[in-house]
């Protein structure tokens, strides 16, 4: 009986020292975990009031580097932008503090088609155009996509679309391809959760990084998938949702459909009788939505009353009152945001992370 209860109390020791030291790892694992959202950093680019050239700060305010750009994009999550020196000089790689990074080719990124801005890095990625040709260059700026290509999409999971001699390649970011063999592609987007629009005589489906087709052509036009659904436009033009099946999570029936929004679980829709925003099984919310709500975005959506914004949850509750005169929607879990005609950056609670003082802002990229 002794020899059981030592035994015992053994064990009891022994369990209570192995429950202290996974305690112990766990909290070592959390200190750990905490020092390094702490050690997080945030970057976005700036123009100051009266000034024309940008330069980058963080989301403290503090400058990262002091020399300023006639040109500049938003960082990319491994740490590189682009911008020009000057108002002449093509566009350069550089890191968070200012230096410039040796590049294969001279960049000479895609100009959007709404702006004057460049497209910098996507996905470690910058396309770059050469001899009105198209490849891309990435983060550490080694060209492993060589200018080849009549067309190439923006990179998306490591792959982008090309075209070359008339042939649709899929591209990896390391330059390998992989041709489409389907006759008559019409047209083609860039990936999105590995799969890419794709346009087969007059009607859009999807394929997979293999090239493969995996949901058939049978829409008039489709958009990118977030969360697994995507907005589809049948062949009579009424827009709905489907998922990677290709399969209608919400049927056609509306005149307008926005990107769906996985974090409010909401996108908004125009159908003959108005805005309304829905939800994937279909169901309708009551929020009484007009032109003054916009579309959810990281769980929050912009609405407008007596003529400020703010931003309301997915039940129509106010988490940021109205009080902004213009705003962009949350990205990377921050919003652009104007007062008095100066910019600044807010949290999902309203709180200033960059106070509005400036002319300009871009979105906050977190640096890996």
């Amino acid at each position: 009986m002794k020899l059981n209860s030592y035994r015992i109390y053994k064990n009891y020791q022994i369990t209570n020292h192995l429950d202290m030291t996974k305690k112990l790892t766990i909290l070592l694992l959390l200190s750990f975990l905490v020092n390094s959202l702490w050690a997080q950093e945030y970057i976005v680019k700036v123009k100051e009031i009266g000034s024309k050239k940008y330069k980058y700060i963080n989301v403290n305010g503090e400058n990262q580097n002091e020399t300023p750009y006639f040109d500049a994009t938003d960082f990319g999550e491994e740490g590189r932008g682009i911008a020009k020196i000057s108002v002449s000089s093509f566009y350069q790689i550089i890191d968070k503090n200012g230096e410039m990074i040796n590049s294969d080719a001279i960049i000479k990124p895609i100009i959007n088609d709404w702006s004057s801005v460049a497209a910098g890095f996507r996905d470690g990625m910058v396309i770059t155009e050469i001899n009105e040709y198209f490849g891309a260059v990435n983060y550490k700026g080694k060209m492993t996509v060589p200018g080849i290509y009549s067309k190439l999409t923006e990179f998306d999971g490591n792959h982008a679309i090309g075209i070359k001699d008339r042939e649709y390649f899929v591209v990896s970011n390391i330059g390998e391809e992989t041709k489409i063999e389907i006759k008559k592609i019409r047209a083609a987007k860039r990936f999105s959760e590995g799969l890419a629009p794709i346009k087969i005589k007059g009607a859009y489906g999807y394929l997979d990084t293999l090239g493969q087709v995996v949901i058939r052509p049978k829409f008039k036009s489709t958009g990118h998938f977030n969360g697994g659904v995507a907005w589809a436009k049948s062949l009579d033009g009424r827009v709905g949702y489907i998922d990677k099946s290709g399969n209608w999570l919400v049927e056609p029936i509306f005149l307008i459909g926005d990107d769906y929004d996985p974090e409010s679980g909401f996108a908004k829709i125009k159908s003959t009788r108005g805005w309304a925003f829905i939800d994937t099984a279909n169901q309708f919310t009551n929020l009484g939505v007009t032109n003054d709500y916009f579309n959810f975005s990281e769980g929050l959506a912009i609405k407008r009353e007596n003529g400020r914004i703010g931003f309301i949850d997915n039940t129509g509750e106010w988490v940021i009152k109205p009080y902004f005169a213009v705003a962009h929607k949350f990205t990377n879990g921050f919003a652009r945001v104007q007062v008095n005609g100066k910019w600044g950056l807010i949290d999902k609670k309203g709180e200033w992370l960059v106070e509005p003082n400036y002319k300009e802002i871009g979105n906050a990229i977190l640096i890996k």
